[in-house]
Order: C-alpha cells, then structure tokens, then sequence
C-alpha cells in the first residue's frame, strides 16, 4: 500500500476519533447535568419503585458509550498498525468486532428505555433495534472474517 492511502486513511482515523471523542464529551455533559446541574437539561425524575432500574440504564449507558468509544480506538489502532506491518485485516479485529456487537446490544436496549427513565416511567421497552444492530455488526465481523481469510489466501498464492 503506498503511503498516500496510509496517510488517508490515519487522517480519517484521526478524524473518526475526534468525532467520537466530542461525543462521549457530550453523553458525558448531559449525564452530568441531568444529575446535578438541572439548569440546562430536562432533569432526572427519580421513581423510588424503579430507581435501581433508573440507576441500571444510567451506568449502562455510561459504561456502553465509553466502551464503544475504547473499542472503536482499539480497532483503529489496529488497523493502522497492521496496515504498517503490511496486513490489510488484522485478524484480531474480528472478535474484537463481535465484542462490540455486544456492546451495541446493550447500548440499543438502552437507547430504547432511556427517555422514560428519564421521566421517571416505569416503562420497560424492546424494540426492534436491540436485535437489528447486533445482527447488522456481527455481519460485519463476518465480512470481516472473509476479507481477512481472502487477503491471507492471497498472500500465499502469491
């Protein structure tokens, strides 16, 4: 790979990572001030029938949004390291992939319950997207699986 697409593609690395970056900054602002600063958002109505649950689907989406955020750096660190090394796909990326499937799974169950908890409703709710995303990345792992059997195919025919 010459090194003009090396550096395309460490300069949308970069700019993916920055996009993803100010948008944790921004989950982490809301979350922030719909906890203790009600002045710019819509605050937190506690329930004492479902605060564990209100709590659950807080640190939930916490932890989801950070940990997609980690997997994404991870899986760019990767590629451009291997694209260094002279390796298209990493094959480590491919369970990383079906790690952030899960990760999707937990965040798109959350997205779903996360306005009434907001509200203080006690409303569980599973739509359509809890099982949709997942399915959609875990086809990208196996996308990815083929690409890399594909280009380790071709390394050795050639």
């Amino acid at each position: 790979m010459n090194n003009s697409t090396q550096k395309s593609i460490r300069g949308l690395s970069i700019a993916i990572l920055v996009i993803g970056g100010l948008t944790l900054i921004y989950t982490y602002f809301q979350m922030v001030s719909q906890l203790w600063l009600n002045n710019f958002i819509t605050p937190i109505v506690w329930n004492p029938e479902i605060k564990g649950w209100q709590i659950f689907i807080l640190a939930a989406r916490y932890v989801g949004v950070t940990l997609l955020f980690v997997l994404c750096c991870i899986f760019l660190c990767r590629i451009n390291k291997g694209l260094k090394e002279g390796e298209f796909f990493p094959k480590s990326n491919i369970s990383l992939i079906r790690w952030t499937a899960l990760v999707a799974a937990l965040l798109a169950f959350v997205h779903s319950n996360y306005n009434a908890v907001v509200k203080g409703e006690s409303e569980f709710m599973l739509d359509s997207n809890t099982i949709l995303i997942p399915l959609i990345v875990l086809l990208f792992a196996g996308l990815y699986k083929m690409a890399y059997l594909a280009a380790k195919d071709s390394k050795l025919a050639i």
